[in-house]
């Protein structure tokens, strides 16, 4: 009887596992005159340790992010990127690939071979809780976001105002045995959303304001 209920104590402990909660910001577009009736394109520089297992993870320079060297998971992390600078754009501004008003530059450094926000696997605390359960327990994650960028609002080729993000953040994570690995892609995509939800929105707040004064 004891054995039984112990089997379905580590069961239960496999089985749940503690997704990580990445609070995602709510906001409101930024309206400004300052950007009605705008045309913006964009220029992402990157720059991340040297991907591979051999590599001595020396940090490679910034280079256009469609010649930059990246990993799996960094490829993976940054598909989505036009997207996120899509979303953040101010009310009324479009994009436009060519001669546009406004030409809104990126320049993000990594940390991590991983890219800008990755999952961390915690290979022994998720050891000691498997050797505890006899196998059973969720394996420990944290989901971090490890990175710089700094943003430069262009006119016509003049840059009109620039400002400098430092990002670091990380939430815990379990990843149950039911999960699919994809789940940790998921949570990754969530906190670099959070992030260049909160800078863009920032950055585009302030720019207005520096543009006004």
């Amino acid at each position: 009887m004891k054995k039984l209920v112990l089997l379905l104590m580590f069961a239960v402990l496999g089985g749940c596992a503690s997704h990580a909660e990445i609070k995602m910001p709510t906001l409101t577009a930024v309206h400004d005159p300052v950007y009605e009736n705008k045309t913006l394109n964009y220029e992402v520089l990157y720059s991340q340790p040297k991907p591979g297992i051999f590599s001595g993870g020396e940090q490679l320079p910034l280079a256009p992010l469609e010649n930059a060297e990246l990993s799996v998971a960094s490829a993976s992390t940054l598909r989505d990127l036009p997207k996120l600078i899509f979303n953040q754009l101010p009310v009324s501004v479009k994009h436009l690939a060519d001669n546009a008003d406004l030409t809104l530059k990126l320049e993000i450094t990594a940390y991590d071979k991983k890219g800008p926000a990755y999952s961390d696997h915690e290979f022994a605390k998720s050891l000691g809780k498997n050797l505890l359960t006899l196998g059973f327990a969720s394996s420990e994650y944290n989901i971090v976001a490890d990175f710089d960028v700094k943003y430069i609002l262009e006119q016509r080729g003049k840059v009109i105002f620039t400002k400098d993000f430092k990002v670091k953040d990380e939430v815990d994570h379990e990843k149950g045995d039911f999960d699919s690995y994809n789940t940790l892609n998921e949570f990754t995509s969530q906190m670099l959303e959070k992030h260049f939800t909160l800078t863009l929105h920032s950055f585009f707040t302030e720019a207005a304001m520096h543009l006004k004064s």
